[in-house]
C-alpha cells in the first residue's frame, strides 16, 4: 500500500537511475519557466504598486504586493544568476516563485474580499506551472492553507473566513489533479524520450551484433563466407575497373593439427588473419572462406599486389607463436587485365594458390597429406 501510494505521488515511472539521468534537464526547464513567471509576476506586482497610489483598495494592499514583488526579484536573481551553478536551488527557487502568488493572494483575500479570485486562480496556475511531482505540490498546499488558517481565523469573520478556507481546500484539491496530470505527461515525456534515446542505443548494438555473427568470422574477424558470397555474386553482376583477387591457403595445418591438437590449428589461422589484415592494411574485402583458406578481393595493378603479397611473406614469417615460428602461405592472384568477367579471375587465382602449393610441397620435401 505505501508503494502505491508513493508511486501515486512521485509518479516516477522510471527506475532511479533513469530518473537521474533525465533530472538536469527538467530542472533547466524549470529554470526558464521560473524566470517567466517571476517576470510576469513582478510586472502584476509593479501595476497593483502603481495603482496604490490612486485607488483606495489597491493602497490597502499595498505591503502584500511589495513582499510579492521582493520575493520574485529574489526568485528571479536565483533563477537567472544561481540555478545554473547550483541546479538544485531551482527547487527553493520555484517555491518561492509559488509563495508569491498564493501568499499575496491570501494576504488580498484576507484585506479585500474573501471571494477575490486571485487565491482561487493561484492554486490552479501553480501545479501546472513547473514540471514537478505531486508530492511537493501538495506540501506547498498543506502550507499555504496553514498559513491561511493562522492568519484568518482571527482576522476574518467566521463565515467569511470558514467559506474562503473551504474553497481553498477545494480549488486545492483541484489544482492537484490538474497538476498531477499534466505533470504526469510532461515526467513521462521526458522519461519517454530518455527510454527512447536507450532503447535506439541498444538496437544499433543489437543490430551491430547481428551483423557481426552474420557477416564476420568470430575466430579472425574477418569478414565470413556469406559476405564473400555476396562480395563474388555483386562482382559477377558488375565488376570494377582495377579489380584484383588473391587466394590464400595456410600450409601444412593438418601436420599441425595432428602434432598439437587443434588449438596450434587456431592459432595458425588467427596469427594468418593477422598477416592478413598488417599487409592488406588499406584493403577492407579480406574473408576467411574455409578452414585455412582466405580471399583478398581489391583495387589495383599488379605491382602493388605483388607489394602486399611480398609484405606478407615478411608479416608470416616474422610471425611467432606459443606452438610454432611463422607461417607458410600459398597464394595466387588473378587481376581485370588478365580476364574479362569476375568468375574467370577468381577459378584462376583459385588454380594458381594450389598451383604455388604443389610447389612448395615438392621444394620442401613435405608430405602433401599434411597440407
Amino acid at each position: 500500500m505505501l508503494e502505491r501510494i508513493k508511486s501515486f505521488l512521485f509518479y516516477r515511472t522510471s527506475s532511479e537511475s533513469n530518473y537521474q539521468a533525465i533530472r538536469l534537464q527538467i530542472m533547466e526547464e524549470n529554470r526558464k519557466f521560473a524566470v517567466i513567471w517571476a517576470l510576469f509576476q513582478m510586472l502584476c506586482w509593479s501595476y497593483c504598486l502603481i495603482m496604490s497610489t490612486r485607488a483606495p483598495d489597491f493602497l490597502m494592499c499595498r505591503n502584500m504586493y511589495i513582499m510579492a514583488f521582493a520575493v520574485c526579484a529574489v526568485a528571479l536573481f536565483f533563477a537567472v544568476f544561481a540555478v545554473p551553478k547550483a541546479p538544485w536551488l531551482i527547487t527553493p527557487t520555484c517555491l518561492a516563485v509559488d509563495i508569491a502568488l498564493l501568499g499575496a493572494g491570501i494576504g488580498i483575500a484576507r484585506l479585500l474580499a474573501p471571494k477575490t479570485i486571485i487565491i482561487f486562480a493561484s492554486v490552479l496556475i501553480v501545479p501546472v506551472l513547473f514540471i514537478c511531482d505531486t508530492f511537493s505540490t501538495l506540501v506547498l498546499f498543506i502550507l499555504n492553507a496553514a498559513v491561511f488558517a493562522a492568519i484568518g481565523k482571527n482576522s476574518m469573520e467566521p463565515e467569511a473566513f470558514q467559506w474562503t478556507l473551504t474553497n481553498l481546500i477545494i480549488f486545492s484539491s483541484v489544482g492537484i489533479a490538474f497538476g498531477y496530470n499534466i505533470n504526469k505527461a510532461r515526467y513521462e515525456r521526458y522519461v519517454y524520450s530518455e527510454f527512447a534515446v536507450q532503447l535506439a542505443e541498444s538496437n544499433a548494438k543489437l543490430v551491430e551484433l547481428q551483423t557481426s555473427y552474420a557477416y564476420y568470422d568470430q575466430m579472425t574477424g574477418l569478414q565470413n563466407r556469406r559476405a564473400y558470397a555476396e562480395k563474388t555474386d555483386q562482382y559477377m553482376e558488375s565488376m570494377p575497373s582495377g579489380c584484383c583477387v588473391v587466394m590464400v591457403d595456410i600450409n601444412g595445418l593438418k601436420k599441425m593439427n595432428d602434432m598439437f591438437g587443434h588449438d596450434a590449428g587456431d592459432e595458425l589461422i588467427i596469427g594468418a588473419a593477422k598477416c592478413l589484415r598488417e599487409s592488406f592494411h588499406n584493403v577492407e574485402s579480406i574473408y576467411r572462406i574455409g578452414g585455412d583458406e582466405f580471399c583478398v578481393i581489391m583495387n589495383g595493378t599488379t605491382e602493388s599486389v605483388e607489394e602486399c603479397l611480398k609484405q606478407l611473406e615478411n608479416a608470416a614469417s616474422r610471425w611467432k607463436g606459443k606452438y610454432a615460428d611463422g607461417i607458410s602461405v600459398s597464394y595466387g592472384f588473378a587481376t581485370d587485365k588478365e580476364f574479362d568477367d569476375f568468375d574467370s579471375m577468381l577459378k584462376a587465382a583459385d588454380q594458381r594458390m594450389y598451383a604455388f602449393k604443389r610447389n612448395y610441397y615438392i621444394t620442401s620435401g613435405n608430405d602433401r597429406r599434411h597440407r
